[in-house]
This record gives C-alpha cells, sequence and structure tokens, in this order.
C-alpha cells in the first residue's frame, strides 16, 4: 500500500471521530457561555479525593448538602492526580479526558466487534457508523459530560477489558474489572459469568486484585480500624442508596422487572411484598435462563477463536443489561453502547423489520432531548421507560444476530 492510500485512509476512517471531538469540546464551549460549567458529581470526587489525601472521612458530610460520596474509599484515590489542579482548571481536565474516552471507546468498539472494518481502504463505513453512533448516543455521553459522571468512565473500563481480553492480556482484564467494582459494584455482575465460562484463572486474578486495592485505603488512614470504619460508611450509603429505590410500579422506574410488571397484566397480582420478592426472583431467573441460552446459540464445534469472540459477545450483554437489572437514573442506558455498536454493525444482517426494530430502538435510547421535546413531553416519555424498550429491543436483535450465525470472528489482526 503506497503511502499516498494510507493518509487518504487515515483520514477518512478517522472523519467521524473528528466530529464527535468537535461535538463534545463546543457542548464544553455552550457549558461555559450559559453558565453551566458546574460538573457537579466530578467536584464530589474532587473534593473526596482531597480528603483521603489528608486522612479525613468521607461519607455523611453536612456541609455537602445534596452532593454526597457514594462511592467506596479506593475510588477516590483514583480522583488524587487531578488534585494538581485547581479545581476550576480540574473540571477542564475532566472534561477532556472523558472526551477522550468516548473517541477511544467508540473506536475500540469496532476494532474489537468488526476489525475487518477497519482495513477498508475506504474510511468511510466507519465514518457512517460513528456518526450514527454518535446520534444515537449523543443524549447520554453529554449529559456525563455536564455532570461530570463516572457512567462512561465505568463503560470504558468494560470496553477495555474486552479488549485486552480479546488481545489475550488476561491479567490487565482482570484488573481492570478490579479497578471498575470499586466505583460502582456493577460489576458483580460478571462473577457469576466468569464461573460459568470457567474462566478460573481470570476470577482468582480479579479477586487477589480487588483485595490489594480493598488495602489501599489503609495508606492513607493509617490504620485497619479507620479503614474499615470507611468502608462500613460506605455500605451504609449503598444500603440508604437502596432504600430511597421507587416502588415496582412507578413511573421512571427502568428496571426490566418494573418494565414488565407495568406492561402486563401482571401489575395486579403484586399485592404485596412477599409477591412482589417472588415476582423478581422469577424474573430474574428468567433472565438467567435467556442468558444461558445465548451463551449456547451456535456455541458447538467452534474454534478457540470463535469461543472468545462469543466471550466478548456475551460480556456485552451483560453490561447492556446493567440498567435494567438495577435500579438508577436513564444515564445509566450508556451502558447499551456496545450493543447499539454490534446492531449498527451487523445492520445489513437484519430483516426489513427488524430493522425497523433497530431504528424504534435506537430513538428509543437516544431520542428524549428535552430541550428539543419539551420538559413535558421529556418527562412523560421517561415516565413510561420507553428507554428500557429500546434497550430491550437491542438484546433482543442481538439474540437474533447470534441464530442467525452472522457474529463471526474476523482474522484480521
Amino acid at each position: 500500500m503506497s503511502k499516498k492510500n494510507s493518509g487518504f485512509k487515515f483520514s477518512t476512517t478517522y472523519w467521524g471521530l473528528l466530529v464527535l471531538a468537535v461535538i463534545c469540546i463546543l457542548f464544553m464551549f455552550a457549558e461555559i457561555i450559559n453558565n453551566r460549567f458546574w460538573l457537579s458529581d466530578f467536584e464530589v470526587y474532587y473534593k473526596s479525593a482531597y480528603r483521603i489525601l489528608h486522612s479525613q472521612n468521607l461519607y455523611r458530610i453536612a456541609a455537602d448538602g445534596h452532593y454526597v460520596f457514594k462511592y467506596s474509599p479506593t475510588s477516590a484515590i483514583y480522583f488524587i492526580p487531578f488534585l494538581i489542579f485547581p479545581f476550576a482548571v480540574a473540571k477542564y481536565v475532566y472534561w477532556i479526558i472523558i472526551t477522550s474516552l468516548i473517541l477511544s471507546g467508540f473506536y475500540l468498539c469496532i476494532r474489537i466487534i468488526n476489525p475487518g472494518l477497519l482495513k477498508i481502504e475506504s474510511g468511510k463505513p466507519v465514518t457512517v457508523i460513528i456518526l450514527f453512533a454518535t446520534l444515537i448516543l449523543a443524549l447520554h455521553f453529554l449529559r456525563e459530560l455536564h455532570l461530570g459522571q463516572v457512567n462512561y468512565l465505568m463503560l470504558y473500563l468494560y470496553i477495555l477489558a474486552m479488549y485486552f481480553y480479546k488481545r489475550q492480556k488476561r491479567v490487565i482484564f482482570s484488573l481492570i474489572l478490579a479497578l471498575s467494582i470499586f466505583i460502582k459494584p456493577f460489576t458483580l455482575l460478571f462473577i457469576p459469568f466468569l464461573i460459568l465460562k470457567k474462566r478460573y484463572a481470570e476470577l482468582l486474578m480479579f479477586i487477589g486484585f480487588c483485595l490489594a486495592l480493598f488495602l489501599l485505603p489503609f495508606l492513607f488512614y493509617g490504620t485497619i480500624d479507620t479503614t474499615l470504619a470507611q468502608y462500613q460508611q460506605w455500605f451504609n450509603e449503598l444500603q440508604i442508596e437502596l432504600s430511597h429505590k421507587q416502588g415496582l410500579l412507578e413511573n421512571a422506574n427502568h428496571t426490566l422487572f418494573s418494565v414488565f410488571a407495568r406492561y402486563s397484566p401482571i401489575q395486579f397480582i403484586l399485592v404485596n411484598e412477599t409477591i412482589i420478592i417472588m415476582y423478581q426472583l422469577a424474573m430474574l431467573a428468567g433472565v438467567g435462563i435467556l442468558f444461558l441460552w445465548f451463551t449456547k446459540i451456535n456455541s458447538r464445534n467452534n474454534s478457540i477463536e470463535q469461543q472468545e469472540y462469543h466471550f466478548i459477545l456475551e460480556f456485552s450483554m451483560l453490561v447492556a443489561l446493567i440498567p435494567l437489572l438495577a435500579f438508577t437514573s436513564e444515564n445509566a442506558f450508556i451502558y447499551t453502547t456496545i450493543v447499539v455498536f454490534i446492531v449498527l454493525l451487523f445492520f445489513k444482517s437484519l430483516k426489513l423489520y427488524e430493522k425497523g426494530l433497530a431504528i424504534v430502538a435506537f430513538v428509543f435510547i437516544g431520542g428524549n432531548f428535552g430541550e428539543l421535546l419539551g420538559k413535558s413531553l421529556s418527562k412523560k416519555i421517561d415516565d413510561i421507560s420507553l428507554i428500557s424498550v429500546g434497550a430491550i429491543i437491542l438484546i433482543y436483535l442481538l439474540f437474533v444476530l447470534r441464530v442467525r450465525g452472522v457474529l463471526k470472528i474476523e482474522k484480521t489482526e
């Protein structure tokens, strides 16, 4: 390949990423102009980093008001490097870092799922995929930037874990999972998965890294008792969060349990706490059975490479299930990113009606812009959890693509 061709390929392949970067930077300037450059959640992490560096308490500080620290003591250590800068500057640094992770995450999704696309001389297919993904997911990553949250950071860690797993870097894979669990405990979902896939070495390394990370705050607090007291307060925060969760049949409860109940006659039999718990356990069991079935689809007589590729697809589904299983806000539907890319990358393999479903799912996932629809309509859309319906459709299409046998490893790397 000539140098001229290589240069052309580079400029066209990454055009979509350039557009994505410009959107994020322009949004930052818009926030500054409108006096909305707050990054309120990042300020919480910044303060917590300062406090653990100075051996101070992290939790339930009256002066913090509504913006209290709800994460592990270990996660506060992750943000210590930002203390190099005053907070007014650190906000810009964090914005640029998250923007970089968004760009890198989009690129890695393509490289993990369909690396052959990056080998095409004309970069137009990659650009089109990135631009469509930007349109679908902009609502979520722009909110992440505005608030300075860690949902995309968590997602990026999962994407990075998949990337290193694919490259046979299992130690780094385990380390990344361990790092993520101290930000939000969603990573617990992957422990049964590692056992199911008999990835015992990775699981043992994950546990070892977790133990090491668990002990890190000891370096700042000096005593085991003080360190354990901080962890106890973190567990209390988790319990408080769980106690604040909305009722199963209330609006804007985006969990699979709530959506299925609200959209079906089952709501009429959920008359007491015992029945509700039994229903949730039955739903969870149903999800587990469907996931097990997904792992068995077209799994016989596969090469080692294809088995590893299936591992990545299954991991991606678990990431997409996070906002459907754990009560959270619509911001967490950024975790559908990987499945969005899978459906986009294999869109041509869908039948006509399935393509229609995919478009509906994309609109439900990323179309609820309050600034465009108005607060009233946006709230109604949020109340009926259309975003959850979109995620469910995407997972259904993932099943369809695997049953059809089109999700295959490309031997290009």
